[in-house]
């Protein structure tokens, strides 16, 4: 099957913008995409790695070459150089929208100016382990009434399971709240109904934690 010369045009300029959303695919935090949703936020992320790749070359060196190159595409040679610098422009796009994403700026501005109490696209699970104060925690199995305490080395869910690995962790008995024992490292899968996280009380005066109560039998 042959490729027009207008088809590979298209493919080399969406280079930057397909660069740009898998950095952010990469770095936050969200539901899987489609193929579509890929091909859409390519296009936009591409648009805004031109449009900064556009401005910095005609600021700094009066450079219109994209203007020309945008204004008569089907017959135009690609200005590979630019591609090249706009491929970098991605990079920091990418990078600042995931940013925008990882510090919830968008929401926070949204609540500032009470237009919306929504905390962004992730679910709970992710939202709370990702608090920059979430770093040790409590984590109740009920099916097996036993609590883990440590501190969170990494985390992700799928579907129906909660995964969790912890380090330098403290296993107890829910009932007596006796520890049983320590391990350097574990990985916990559950599923969502079947595990409880809290987080454990500080004490201001010496900075030393606190265990919750143990569940009663």
């Amino acid at each position: 099957m042959e490729i027009s010369e207008l088809t590979l045009k298209l493919i080399i300029i969406l280079i930057p913008g397909a660069i740009a959303t898998r950095i952010y695919q990469k770095v936050t935090v969200h539901e899987k995409w489609t193929s579509f949703q890929f091909v859409v936020n390519s296009i936009v992320f591409g648009g805004f790695s031109y449009l900064l790749t556009e401005l910095f070359i005609e600021s700094c060196y009066e450079d219109k070459r994209l203007v020309k190159f945008w204004s008569n595409l089907p017959v135009e040679e690609i200005p590979y150089d630019l591609v090249i610098k706009t491929c970098i422009a991605g990079v920091l796009i990418g990078l600042a929208i995931s940013a925008l994403d990882h510090y919830k700026l968008v929401n926070w501005f949204a609540k500032k100016i009470r237009i919306s109490n929504k905390y962004g696209d992730e679910n709970l699970y992710s939202y709370f382990l990702n608090g920059t104060e979430v770093k040790e925690v409590y984590i109740r199995d009920l099916e097996n009434n036993t609590t883990y305490h440590g501190l969170i080395d990494s985390y992700s869910e799928q579907d129906a399971f909660c995964e969790i690995v912890l380090y330098d962790v403290a296993i107890y008995d829910n009932n007596t709240g006796e520890e049983a024992y320590k391990i350097d490292k574990i990985y916990l899968s559950r599923p969502k109904d079947r595990i409880t996280i809290e987080l454990p009380i500080i004490n201001k005066n010496d900075g030393k934690t606190e265990q919750p109560a143990a569940e009663a039998n």
